[in-house]
């Protein structure tokens, strides 16, 4: 499996939220939710998804369903800061996860929440996405374009419907969380491009271009060329009155993968 990764944070003064990270078989991208100021944990998000992340690396190397090894991991990362940190709190680290597996010709893959994985079968773009945050946030009313202020409450609505049935579903410490997780093995995979959702913008919020062109361009351009045009098309739109959305940048994370 040949990758190429970019991933670059919202400002050059602020921790970058998202991670990535690969094998010859494996591809992970996380993305960290943003919380409001309390936590209940001393380390913060950056780190939570760093300790996840190599983990999922790591345990993703055997036979095990993704789902376990996503399991495993969140365990693990919990047993580092159980004794330091309040992880009762709602507002503990957490994260979106999309991953895939190469077996052969066999292609796993898991997407928990909404970092979309696009897969080309035979050429075409299939895209997988768990809509269930956009639900959740549909159902509390999320403001279009938030204050601070707005937004640290629409983040405390939000918390209420994160990982309890009928909400939805994202890596925090409960590892039940990896089997509500979309997941299946599929053949036929040429390759796949892996992204947070601040990297899929160009596509899922701003409507400049479909699932075909952001496939396309990742494999000729990479994966760096999907963030810069992202960051264009924010830049051009610094009062989000065009396209209405909660800030005006956010991390974005690119992993393209081929194989023959």
């Amino acid at each position: 499996m040949r990758v190429e990764l970019a991933s670059e944070p919202i400002s050059r003064i602020r921790d970058n939220l998202d991670w990535a990270g690969a094998t010859p078989t494996t591809a992970v991208v996380l993305d960290g939710l943003t919380e409001g100021p309390a936590t209940g944990c001393t380390h913060g998000t950056a780190w939570y998804v760093g300790q996840l992340g190599t983990r999922l690396l790591a345990y993703a190397n055997s036979d095990r369903e993704l789902a376990e090894c996503l399991a495993e991991a969140i365990t693990a990362v919990s047993a580092l800061h159980e004794d330091t940190c309040d992880l009762s709190h709602p507002g503990t680290p957490c994260t979106t996860v999309t991953m895939i597996r190469r077996r052969g010709r066999l292609t796993d893959y898991l997407v928990l929440a909404d970092s979309p994985l696009v897969l080309d079968i035979g050429g075409t773009p299939e895209v997988v996405i768990d809509e269930a945050e956009k639900a959740v946030s549909a159902r509390i009313g999320r403001p279009p374009n938030t204050t601070p202020e707005q937004l640290k409450e629409f983040i405390a609505q939000q918390q209420k419907h994160r990982n309890v049935d009928g909400g939805y579903w994202v890596a925090q410490v409960h590892p039940e969380a990896g089997y509500h997780a979309l997941r299946a093995t599929v053949d036929d995979v040429r390759g796949a491009v892996l992204a947070s959702d601040g990297a899929a913008l160009l596509v899922t919020d701003f409507g400049l271009w479909g699932w075909d062109q952001f496939l396309q361009t990742a494999y000729a351009d990479g994966p760096q060329a999907v963030i810069d045009e992202t960051r264009r098309a924010e830049a051009s739109d610094p009062d989000r009155v065009r396209w209405p959305r909660a800030k005006v940048s956010d991390d974005a994370t690119a992993i393209v993968c081929r194989w023959s």
